[in-house]
């Protein structure tokens, strides 16, 4: 039956959430878009989501649609993956026909192929080329720095856009990014919207604080050999075609200390974003997984800070003036973990030095651990099986390197190294201070505990904060709590329980109750390492307006 003026749209269901899950990654960055309509299944998501409005089959999907520029897109599967995007279509010089992989594709293929799952793909424009000569080196290097956040104030689903920042606000405060309006987010703040998230990872954030590539030598072309008789060798059957050798005109990214000065503001920025305190829409339970740069050697970094990267995080002064990057102003955080060397792997065999950052690779591992056993557990110990080889390579006397007082490099680093004769991920560390928040399974504990927190608030949102509904609280939370400790995540030490949940008037203020907000204290004891951890958790918070009232 038709009814005048009004058009039903058929639509498959979209694809579940599951936000129990902890495994699931988020790349934002630079890929080219492949010229193929969007999926019924992906429609529906994004339209579901409230990231483009639902369009009728016969009109087609509008130009910022169909581009999926800043719009995040779930994928299961490497070959998903490559239905929509030209992950290899880079250009290498300006003008040139010739193409290397992307860094988002190859983190992304790395990724899947480590054992990891789902992942969501926010698409923040084409890639730049690798070198243009057209440029001066300070123009193409302002050019690369723009794509962070220098393309001017912008907003999600802008008609006529190219590119969006990949960190909106950190160069451009009017872009900042807020967890109650959609259209600001944009980049990595499109993290705001995707519930079921676990890893933010930017593979594109190193080249792009990185200065114009090197050459790999500064040699010019070897004399032609000597001219000499030699007798006729037999014919040989033609070549077939094949792939191209690693680029070894071109060395991989590497930082200078203002470089690394920067890269490090931009990881602190993207911490601060996710950490944003607006009540329960924080996001402090999504890791920050990156890579660690290699150094630039011809800028002063010659003394062996790429075999032992610790002399350039650690020492004061080193890159920050009367600081280390190791300071919680920096890079010192729990909710952030950095992968190191950088690998080669059979994608990127065309890449300047033949290989890419490790981010992909080690999130792969991660999520493959938390699929198997849980993400609380260590990854370390698994042997990745895309990586052919290491740069550098380091040895035992490399991985007992101590300048902050760790015990070795993996204490603060998640190395990909030689155990056995087989390359193994050797340690899963964050960039932790304190030596209790080092293990990477411990953060990720403490994730878990944070997203179901969040999830708990926001179903009993707008009951009248009071006895019951602080029942109700505790009583969800001892079941989650119970649930981890069932699975080896929690454990008794010292005579204590393994975890205790309180939400009582001696968790609130008068205030507080009056506000409407509702506040539970949770104290656990993490497995590994043995260790209690107290957190204070604002599950309900009002939305604003009644805020502003109650104040």
């Amino acid at each position: 039956m038709s009814l005048p003026g009004v058009t039903i749209i058929r639509r498959e269901p979209g694809p579940a959430v599951q936000l129990g899950r902890a495994d699931v990654a988020l790349f934002v960055g630079l890929v080219a878009r492949e010229p193929a309509p969007l999926p019924d299944r992906l429609r529906a998501f994004l339209a579901d989501g409230g990231w483009v409005p639902m369009t009728l089959p016969e009109s087609g999907d509008s130009a910022v649609t169909q581009a999926l520029l800043g719009i995040p897109v779930p994928v299961e599967s490497w070959d998903e993956f490559t239905a929509l995007y030209r992950w290899s279509g880079r250009p290498v010089e300006q003008g040139s026909p010739d193409t290397v992989p992307s860094n988002l594709g190859l983190a992304v293929r790395s990724f899947f192929a480590e054992g990891g799952r789902k992942a969501y793909i926010v698409r923040t424009g084409d890639p730049l080329a690798l070198v243009d000569f057209s440029l001066g080196e300070a123009a193409f290097v302002a050019a690369k720095r723009a794509l962070i956040d220098g393309l001017g104030k912008a907003r999600l689903g802008q008609a006529g856009l190219e590119r969006l920042p990949l960190l909106p606000g950190f160069a451009q405060p009017g872009n900042d990014p807020d967890p109650s309006y959609r259209e600001t987010w944009m980049g990595s703040a499109a993290v705001f919207g995707i519930e079921d998230v676990a890893m933010l990872l930017l593979p594109d954030l190193i080249e792009l604080c990185a200065g114009r590539p090197e050459r790999a030598t500064g040699e010019g072309e070897p004399p032609p050999p000597s001219e000499e008789f030699k007798p006729c060798a037999p014919a040989l059957p033609a070549a077939l075609p094949g792939g191209r050798p690693a680029m070894p005109e071109w060395r991989a990214p590497r930082l200078a200390p203002d470089d690394y000065a920067l890269w490090s503001r931009a990881l602190a920025y993207a911490l601060d974003l996710l950490g944003r305190p607006r009540g329960p829409s924080h996001r402090r339970d999504v890791m920050l997984v990156g890579a660690l740069p290699l150094p630039l050697a011809s800028s002063g970094l010659d003394h062996g800070e790429e075999r032992n990267p610790l002399l350039v995080l650690s020492e004061s002064g080193a890159v920050v003036k009367d600081a280390t990057l190791f300071s919680g102003d920096y890079i010192g955080n729990a909710r952030l973990q950095l992968a190191y060397p950088w690998v080669a792997t059979e994608a990127s065999r065309d890449c300047p030095e033949g290989v890419e950052s490790p981010e992909g690779v080690f999130a792969g591992l991660v999520a493959k651990q938390a699929l198997a056993k849980g993400a609380f557990h260590s990854a370390a110990g698994q042997e990745p099986v895309t990586v052919r080889g290491t740069v550098p390579t380091l040895d035992l006397a490399d991985l007992r390197s101590a300048t902050d007082r760790s015990d070795w490099l993996g204490e603060r680093l998640s190395l990909i190294g030689t155990r056995h004769g087989r390359l193994t991920l050797l340690s899963d560390s964050t960039m932790a201070d304190s030596p209790g928040w080092r293990p990477g399974g411990v953060s990720r504990l403490m994730n878990i505990v944070l997203r179901a927190a969040r999830h708990i608030g926001q179903d009993q949102m707008f009951e009248p904060s009071g006895p019951e509904l602080w029942s109700r609280l505790r009583g969800q939370m001892e079941r989650l709590l119970d649930d981890l400790a069932a699975r080896g995540a929690l454990t008794s030490a010292a005579g204590e329980p393994a975890y205790q949940v309180r939400c009582d008037r001696t968790t609130m203020t008068q205030f507080d109750i009056d506000a409407g907000r509702a506040i539970v204290e949770v104290g656990f004891t993490a497995a590994y390492p043995v260790v209690r951890i107290t957190v204070s958790l604002n599950l309900i918070e009002p939305p604003r307006a009644l805020a502003q009232e109650a104040a």
